[in-house]
């Protein structure tokens, strides 16, 4: 089964009961049928990724044993990466031997490794808003790899083959990010603070588990073998705006006044702290910088373009030059441009543009199949037309 939605991933729930009701809000279990996620990934797959020897370093792939993170001495040696660099490579036969001991693998960074693992993390980003990444968890019956602790992102864990029981906490910060404050927590700390038990699940394969931001939780096999691929979704934060209203205050001069000093005048140090504060208001309402942030947004996403050859090497892709150019009807005729400028569209050709500007981008291929009944030279040489008024261009 693939999965090529977020609806795919959640279900049985609904992509709307699961907004509506769960996201951001508790950690849910989400019951799937036993081969739901049998196209993401499976025992034959994680091999063939694993025995691609020349990807694993000591940073991408990692051994835990009983919470204790090996050392790269103990199961890696020198050599040259795939860069030509010194780097400490994965020793498989000794990957092999403290796998047999119990430790717990993890692959880092390998949500475009597979292409089910990337079509999971494209549905994430696209439903979010968010950029995704994937680690892979494998552990064996009775051998816990990671202690209680809390993530700095949504966590939704895939999981793909044994069984595991996952134990969640209570949620001791509300939104923690990736900084210091949040993340060089040590082990005490976490004991001390996830608080009782509140709920203990058993994942098979199927089956989602969805973990926001801050929630406490820990993990134990309870099959003899068994792994999972945890999501996590990164979103756009307050603190992104910082940076723009940071350039925004640079030019301004009111920033870059001397502030008066407390201890001669305390009042007009107070005054100017208000008067900061009124500009920032006024910056943040400013529709270049909701412009600017809303692009930024909409970007806020890793590239997960596929390529296919041959057919991607042989066909045309194009893509449009502007996300303002559309499609518009004027005196009985119709236009292609902006609101203030248009070039004509000859007759009976306004449906085929108006799918050409509706797509950043396009093929050869799926145009023809859009209007079969357009000849093969009048598709060309509208696609043409359409590159030299500069609507699209070549991708």
């Amino acid at each position: 089964m693939a999965i090529a939605t977020f609806g795919d991933l959640v279900a049985p729930m609904s992509e709307q009961a699961f907004f509506a009701e769960v996201h951001g809000r508790a950690p849910a279990h989400i019951v799937g049928a036993a081969d739901k996620f049998a196209g993401v990934l499976d025992w034959d797959g994680l091999s063939a990724l694993v025995n691609q020897s020349g990807l694993w370093t000591q940073k991408s792939l990692e051994l835990v044993l009983d919470n204790r993170k090996l050392s790269a001495a103990e199961y890696c040696r020198p050599g040259k990466d795939r860069d030509n660099r010194d780097n400490l490579l994965c020793d498989l036969d000794l990957v092999g031997m403290w796998l047999r001991r119990g430790a717990s693998m993890v692959l880092n960074d390998i949500d475009s490794l597979a292409p089910g693992i990337k079509a999971v993390a494209g549905c994430l980003e696209r439903a979010l808003g968010a950029k995704v990444q994937g680690n892979l968890y494998c552990s064996w019956q009775a051998h816990q790899g990671f202690g209680s602790h809390f993530d700095t992102h949504d966590v939704y864990a895939v999981h793909v083959a044994g069984e595991k029981t996952w134990r969640l906490y209570g949620r001791h910060f509300e939104d923690p990010i990736a900084h210091p404050a949040f993340n060089a927590l040590g082990h005490a700390f976490h004991e001390a603070h996830k608080g009782p038990l509140s709920q203990e699940v058993t994942l098979r394969p199927g089956d989602l588990l969805y973990i926001p931001r801050g929630w406490y939780h820990d993990a134990l096999a309870t099959s003899a073998a068994t792994f999972h691929i945890a999501f996590g979704a990164t979103t756009v934060i307050g603190i992104d705006a910082l940076g723009p209203v940071f350039e925004r205050a640079v030019l301004d001069p009111l920033f870059r006044r001397t502030m008066p000093n407390p201890s001669a005048d305390r009042d007009a140090f107070a005054a100017h702290l208000a008067a900061l504060g009124d500009r920032l208001a006024a910056i943040a309402r400013e529709p270049a910088l909701v412009d600017q942030l809303d692009r930024f947004t909409t970007a806020f996403h890793y590239q997960r373009t596929d390529l296919r050859l041959p057919d991607d090497a042989l066909e045309r892709r194009f893509r449009r030059r502007s996300a303002g150019i559309r499609v518009f009807q004027r005196n009985g005729a119709w236009y292609v441009g902006t609101q203030t400028k248009g070039a004509p569209i000859p007759a009976g050709l306004d449906r085929p543009v108006a799918w050409v500007v509706d797509r950043d981008r396009f093929t050869d291929r799926a145009f023809a199949a859009a209007f079969p009944a357009l000849a093969e030279a009048a598709r060309h040489q509208l696609i043409d037309n359409l590159v030299a008024m500069k609507v699209i261009e070549a991708a």
